[in-house]
């Protein structure tokens, strides 16, 4: 009985921090089969975390709501993995844009709490 109830409280405390961090899907033109870059959000923390797959590269960050209020506008250089934290942001749905050198892309999320 102990070792099921260990093993179930194991399960939920990996269950609850997969939560807060989420992948956000990215669209766009570019050349490649997968972005350059993967984003994820932070619900918790209300971090978006920048994980470039190779090299430097100037991004610029752009979120709105569906309404079309810029949320953010950051021009970063980005170097591996940048956190780019947003105390601003609130419950709702978003728009993401990020634009590198040669490449746009586009995702949505959504803050849940």
């Amino acid at each position: 009985m102990n070792r099921l109830l260990l093993v179930v409280m194991v399960l939920l405390c990996a269950t609850i921090s997969g939560f807060a961090k989420r992948k956000i899907d990215l669209n766009g033109q570019t050349r490649f089969p997968k972005p350059p870059i993967e984003v994820f959000i932070d619900e918790e923390s209300k971090e978006l975390t920048l994980d470039l797959r190779k090299g430097k590269e100037n991004v610029r960050v752009v979120i709105t709501d569906f309404s079309g209020n810029n949320i953010c506008n950051d021009n970063m250089k980005v170097d591996g993995t940048c956190l780019l934290s947003l105390p601003m942001i609130q419950k709702g749905d978003y728009i993401l844009y990020i634009f590198l050198e040669d490449v746009e892309l586009q995702g949505f999320f959504e803050i849940k709490y």
